[in-house]
């Protein structure tokens, strides 16, 4: 007597596109979503998302907007403040788009373009924050909208802030600020005598606005090898810090940082260029706990 095999397969419900449910395994779609709105152009650096439409646009000439970079202890945002022309495009999605959906994708479109990602929130909403060179992008998403922000923004120009006040209402003002007129002597970390007019003016700012925090950026020109140019800029950017705690500023105050060549602000071919480019930057962080903003 020959026996059979039966076998019963049970076709519970799938899910096709956003996590709607679909049925006996076919892929149901959602809606689909009016057009593109006429006169808004996408993104380049984020195109928008699968299943999502452009709803608006608008672009502003010398807009100026804080931006979090990251988080405090508590879990606070921290921002800087940025100035530039900005594009924004806000985005409508499918029933079923989520923030954090939108913003993980965002981020990992930024990454393979080379941008870094100091700040990235997902909860009910979400957003983030990207940057390469002067160029800053934010998203940020709700339910299943987002709006992407493109500034371009402007440096500020450090061959005139040479003293405390300028040093304040331009990180104020830009959140950062360049200081040219701090020297070292070449190949080392040990200040040209003509640096201490300066190194003064930034002590003086430290004990003027005693509240204030800097993350102290080293900057070289690409004239040596990446790995020595960090590790240059940050004993550079070191030894500022130390001059100040030498001098009393509290060390929880200070940020030093080596950027090596990574962020030019002029062509290095040339040695007005290479000039620009070996500096110490100022960049304003978030005070201490308690501390006021």
């Amino acid at each position: 007597m020959k026996h059979s095999l039966q076998v019963l397969f049970v076709l519970g419900p799938t899910f096709g596109l956003f996590g709607l449910p679909a049925l006996s395994g076919q892929a149901v779609l959602p809606p689909k979503l009016a057009p593109d709105q006429v006169g808004c152009v996408d993104s380049k650096l984020v195109p928008k998302l699968f299943g999502c439409r452009i709803d608006n646009c608008e672009q502003k000439d010398s807009d100026q907007r804080d931006v979090p970079v990251g988080e405090d202890g508590k879990g606070d945002a921290m921002t800087t403040s940025i100035e530039g022309n900005s594009k924004s495009v806000m985005y409508e999605c499918q029933t079923g788009t989520t923030p954090a959906s939108i913003v993980t994708q965002a981020a990992q479109s930024l990454k393979n373009a080379g941008f870094e990602i100091p700040y990235k929130f997902s909860d009910a909403e979400a957003s983030l924050t990207a940057r390469k060179d002067d160029v800053w992008v934010t998203v940020e998403a709700a339910s299943r909208f987002y709006t992407l922000i493109e500034t371009s923004s402007v440096e500020p120009d450090g061959e005139t802030v040479v003293d405390a006040a300028s040093m304040y209402d331009t990180l104020q003002h830009y959140g950062r600020v360049p200081i040219f007129a701090i020297q070292f002597m070449p190949g080392r970390s040990d200040f040209t005598p003509d640096s201490n007019p300066v190194l003064e003016q930034l002590y003086k700012l430290m004990t003027d606005h005693p509240a204030l925090r800097l993350k102290v950026e080293g900057h070289t020109p690409n004239t040596g090898s990446k790995m020595g140019n960090v590790a240059l800029t940050l004993k550079r950017a070191t030894a500022v810090t130390a001059w100040l705690i030498a001098k009393g500023i509290d060390r929880e105050r200070l940020d030093p940082e080596g950027m090596g060549d990574a962020h030019p602000i002029e062509d290095s071919t040339t040695e007005a260029g290479r000039a620009k480019n070996r500096r110490i930057e100022l960049v304003k962080l978030p005070p201490l706990p308690g501390q006021p903003r």
